[in-house]
């Protein structure tokens, strides 16, 4: 057990509804925990006014220079995936805990955006907002249980994502920088430089790429051109591992493309990405989920109970 008093401060404001953690949302924590103190702000400027006294803090953001004030802080957890949004200490004295939890939420959208596409429901959407009755439209439609799936980018989000897929029967091979010696987590394994020779046997490419200047432009034109004719392109990571500019000529040769990010965000409204009959176009919403934040909040009481409140 943890013998000093401790102070667990939250700035977890957000724009979207499902990222905006209330103080009532902090109540699990609370009755886990009495002897923590919680503190909530809504500004960061009401949080650097206290940060000294911060032992952990929950939180979207965090700029480097903040760590000065900050001479307390032990851990810092963020809900968010990747490491865009919270630089690191540059001491190393503070853990950074990112979010685990996303691969449930997301391998639904992803399995959702699959079957969407798969079964070819912008025609069919434009049939119905046409008041048609064209029983062809999927005449060229196939089981997706028969198809290859490639996904590109295999930590833990896309190995949620690779056994979800894999459940209706498809074949799925999952891209890494550096694979381990032997398959992830039943999900067969390769080295991202086997990226060229796999692409034309995908029917369909996930692009799940973190965001840095090592993804920028990453699914370039050339990669595009090696792409089966037909096959589908997705990008669930971020926005700037697939360029518009490069996406728009490659569509004549693939069967669609399906965004929950884009280059640019929000994507204006004079993209030819938003008219395009073969793109599908969501405003990186894959973890819009109402369970999102009691996910969260599990792992960081369970991170708590092992590292400061144990028995």
């Amino acid at each position: 057990m943890y013998n000093d008093l401790m102070e667990l401060h939250t700035c977890l404001w957000n724009e979207v509804d499902v990222f905006d953690f209330e103080d009532d949302d902090f109540l699990p924590l609370s009755i886990q925990f009495p002897e923590l103190r919680i503190r909530s702000h809504r500004s960061v400027e009401d949080f650097l006014a206290v940060a000294d006294q911060a032992d952990l803090l929950l939180t979207w953001d965090f700029e480097e220079g903040w760590y000065q004030a900050c001479p307390r802080l032990k851990t810092i957890y963020t809900p968010a995936a990747g490491s865009d949004w919270v630089s690191p200490d540059p001491n190393e004295g503070v853990t950074l805990i990112q979010g685990a939890f996303h691969g449930l939420i997301l391998a639904e959208s992803v399995l959702g955006a699959l079957l969407y596409m798969n079964r070819r429901m912008p025609d069919m959407m434009r049939n119905h907002r046409d008041r048609s009755w064209d029983r062809n439209l999927q005449r060229n439609t196939r089981i997706l249980g028969n198809q290859n799936v490639l996904i590109v980018g295999l930590g833990n989000i896309g190995t949620a994502c690779a056994k979800l897929i894999q459940s209706t029967g498809a074949k799925v091979i999952g891209l890494r920088r550096k694979p381990a010696k032997a398959d992830t987590d039943g999900i067969e394994t390769r080295s991202i430089d086997e990226l060229e020779n796999l692409l034309p046997w995908a029917d369909h490419v996930i692009l799940l790429l973190p965001g840095s200047t090592g993804t920028d432009h990453f699914m370039d034109p050339n990669l595009l051109r090696q792409m089966k004719k037909g096959s589908y392109i997705y990008n669930f990571g971020r926005g700037n591992a697939l360029a518009t500019a490069d996406l728009l000529p490659s569509l004549d040769n693939l069967g669609g493309a399906f965004l929950d990010v884009t280059d640019e965000e929000p994507l204006p409204d004079e993209s030819p990405l938003w008219h395009h009959d073969k793109v599908m176009i969501t405003p990186h919403s894959s973890c819009v989920c109402r369970e999102y934040k009691p996910l969260f909040l599990d792992e960081v009481m369970s991170h708590l109970r092992e590292s400061f409140f144990y028995e």
